[in-house]
């Protein structure tokens, strides 16, 4: 099931990974901020979550390809 959900093409699978990466991106900047408060403004908080979304990414297309 891993190996379809990485592998496929199809839209819904396309889509599930977008989806999957940005709630795993949300849910390591929350972490920090819910805790201790290290990021106090919400501007570095969106910035932190697109620069943890541009590093999934091709972390999720190396796991596909195998390389």
């Amino acid at each position: 099931m891993l190996n379809y959900f990485l592998t496929s093409n199809d839209t819904e699978m396309r889509l599930l990974r977008t989806i999957v990466s940005g709630l795993v991106s949300v849910l390591i900047v929350a972490v920090p901020f819910a805790i201790s408060g290290l990021i106090h403004d919400v501007t570095w908080a969106s910035i932190a979550t697109a620069a943890i979304m541009c590093v999934l990414s091709p972390v999720m297309s190396t796991l596909r390809t195998g390389n």
